[in-house]
C-alpha cells in the first residue's frame, strides 16, 4: 500500500515538474483590480455608490484540457456588478499574453444566469493616445470601447479599471478619484 502511494505521489510530482508555468507579473496584475475590494462611482451624475469587486486567480494548462501538457499559465479576473447585479463586467488578464479582455454580461433571470453582451480586447503594449477627463481627473492611454446595442461608452485604464461606463439606456457610472 505504501509503495502504491509513493509511486502515485512521485508520478504526480514528475508530471507537474515537467510543466512550464508562466506566472502573472506585476504588470499583468495592474490590468486587473487586484488591489481593490470596492470602488466608489458617481451614478447618473447624482448619487455616490460603492461597487464591490471580486478577484479570482487560477492556473490553466495546455490545450488538451485540464491535464498538464507541458505548458501552463496563470490568469486573473476582476469582476464587478452594476445596477443591482443586472450587469456584470469581467476584466481578464493572462500571464505571457499581450492581450486581455473586458467583457460585459447581463443577468437573464433571478438565478444569475448570464448572457454575454459584448467583449472588448485590449493589448497591454498598446499606446492609444486617448486622454479622458472623468470628474476632474485626467486619465491617459485609455481604451474607449463602444457598441451599437448596449454600450455607449466604456473607458478602461490600466491600474484604474473602468473609469466610465455609459449604457445606451442612459445609465452612467464615473469613477470618483
Amino acid at each position: 500500500m505504501k509503495t502504491k502511494f509513493f509511486i502515485t505521489a512521485l508520478l504526480i510530482i514528475m508530471i507537474y515538474s515537467c510543466t512550464d508555468m508562466c506566472k502573472l507579473t506585476r504588470d499583468d496584475k495592474d490590468w486587473l483590480l487586484a488591489d481593490y475590494k470596492s470602488l466608489n462611482y458617481l451614478e447618473n451624475n447624482n448619487k455616490t455608490i460603492k461597487v464591490n469587486i471580486d478577484n479570482n486567480f487560477g492556473n490553466s494548462y495546455g490545450r488538451e484540457g485540464w491535464f498538464p501538457s507541458g505548458e501552463g499559465w496563470e490568469w486573473g479576473k476582476s469582476t464587478f456588478y452594476i445596477r443591482d447585479s443586472l450587469y456584470w463586467i469581467f476584466i481578464n488578464s493572462t500571464a505571457c499574453e499581450n492581450s486581455g479582455a473586458v467583457s460585459v454580461y447581463t443577468r437573464k433571470n433571478l438565478n444569475y444566469s448570464l448572457e454575454h453582451v459584448r467583449g472588448f480586447r485590449y493589448y497591454k503594449d498598446s499606446i492609444t493616445n486617448n486622454t479622458v477627463n472623468v470628474l476632474g481627473k485626467e486619465y491617459k492611454n485609455c481604451f474607449v470601447f463602444k457598441d451599437s446595442t448596449y454600450i455607449k461608452n466604456l473607458t478602461f485604464v490600466k491600474s484604474y479599471g473602468i473609469v466610465k461606463i455609459e449604457l445606451r439606456d442612459g445609465y452612467k457610472l464615473e469613477l470618483i478619484p
